[in-house]
This record gives C-alpha cells, sequence and structure tokens, in this order.
C-alpha cells in the first residue's frame, strides 16, 4: 500500500474514531440528564390551563376566547398526539403556537397543529435558517410553514389572553419565558426554579449558561406568579 494511500486510511479512521466518541459522550450524558427530568404528567391544571407530557418534556395549553394557545409541541406527532387526546382538545383547536426555542424536542409535533399562527423571537430564527446550530455538526431544519418573530419583552393579546415575551438567552440565543397573563410564567428550557429561587438550566445542554444566568436577572421574582411551568421540571405553585 502507497504511504499517501496509508495515511489518508490513518486519518479518516481516527476522525471516525474521534466522531464515534464524541457522539457516545453525548448519549450518554443525554440520558443521564434526561433521566434526572421531572415533567408534569398530561393533565389538567385547572380548568383554563393544562401540561402535557412528551417523554422527558412539557408543553402547555392555555384556553382562549376562540381557541387555545399551545407553548411548545414536544418530541414526536404521536405521542404528542396520543397526550393531547388525554385532554380532550383537538389538534385544529390549536390556534396559536409560542415556541420558547426550536430545539427538537419542543417542537417536534409542531406539524400536527395546522390552524396555529407559530410565534418565536426573533433571534431564535438563526436557529432554523441555517445560520447557527446548536452544535458544529446540527442545525435545525424548519418545515412548518410562516412564523412570526416576535420582540423581547413585546407584549401581544393572544385569543383574548395578554402575552408578555421575555427574551431570556443562554440556552439558545433565542430562549425566551413567556408571561401568561398575570399568573404564569412559562419558562421552557431556560431555568429550574429551586428553593423559590431561579437556577439555570442543565449546563450541558446550554449554548452560553453565564448569559443564561445573567437573563434570569431580568426576570419578575418567582413569587409574583401563581404558577411557574417549566419544560423539564414540572409545575411549581405559589
Amino acid at each position: 500500500m502507497k504511504k499517501p494511500l496509508k495515511i489518508t486510511l490513518w486519518t479518516a479512521g481516527i476522525t471516525v474514531g474521534l466522531v464515534l466518541i464524541v457522539a457516545i459522550v453525548f448519549l450518554f450524558n443525554f440520558i443521564s440528564a434526561t433521566k434526572s427530568m421531572t415533567p408534569a404528567e398530561t393533565r389538567a391544571i385547572n380548568d383554563s390551563v393544562w401540561s402535557v407530557k412528551d417523554r422527558f418534556v412539557n408543553a402547555f395549553i392555555f384556553k382562549g376566547k376562540d381557541g387555545y394557545i399551545l407553548i411548545d409541541a414536544g418530541i414526536s406527532e404521536k405521542n404528542f398526539s396520543n397526550e393531547l387526546a388525554k385532554t380532550g382538545i383537538k389538534p385544529d383547536q390549536i390556534t396559536t403556537l409560542l415556541l420558547t426555542h426550536t430545539d427538537g424536542d419542543h417542537i417536534g409535533a409542531t406539524g400536527l397543529f395546522k390552524n396555529a399562527a407559530i410565534y418565536l423571537h426573533k433571534e431564535e430564527e438563526q436557529m432554523i435558517n441555517g445560520t447557527t446550530g446548536k452544535t458544529k455538526f446540527s442545525k435545525t431544519k424548519w418545515k412548518y410553514g410562516p412564523y412570526r418573530l416576535l420582540e423581547s419583552d413585546e407584549t401581544v393579546k393572544l385569543n383574548g389572553i395578554n402575552v408578555k415575551i421575555i427574551h431570556t438567552p443562554g440556552h439558545t440565543p433565542g430562549s425566551s419565558c413567556y408571561i401568561i397573563g398575570e399568573d404564569y410564567l412559562v419558562t421552557g428550557d431556560n431555568l429550574i426554579v429551586i428553593n423559590g429561587k431561579y437556577v439555570h438550566f442543565v449546563e450541558k445542554f446550554n449554548m452560553n449558561t453565564p448569559e443564561q444566568e445573567k437573563s434570569l436577572t431580568t426576570l419578575p421574582d418567582p413569587g409574583t406568579f401563581k404558577y411557574i411551568l417549566t419544560g423539564h421540571n414540572g409545575i411549581v405553585e405559589f
């Protein structure tokens, strides 16, 4: 075998080996982290709000005047559809979909909601238009049609409900929380709540944890709300 070919084969082998090692480490960390997550079961929180559990992640539904608002959309259409059926709400009744960010476990069932206007923070668009990836090897390809971009601290009235978006970057560049009415803070992967205080999300899943910690200081005090609805750590009720 000629020397240049031998070097090429060795280089290719080493590269493949390194990729496999990285993939195995990521998978181990992912499984370890998701096992410790504690999403709420699919259920009615009260007569106008529901949690939907899709494996290790939660989405939340709010009843509006003319349809329902869904915040985040789980991992897969099949799982989410089965869980949604438990609430008695049909996909075509969802008229608004708010995304806290665009990781795959928060947009996986978006295709179910044909009647929904989709909203996300303007800084999150880079995560779905090929500009920025969560890692060097992964970029989300948006396939769900038109969406609307929101500005930081913008308040919109959707289905008769006041919704305020608070930009809390760090998990992704456009990660945001939503204040629904006055009583609810929906957080996605921006934080967990420990002893009544905001704490950053799982560091290995964040793109920039120091930025996330800084962004959490812009949120109202946890006690401002009756409910904090998190992406992976269930419901905090005050």
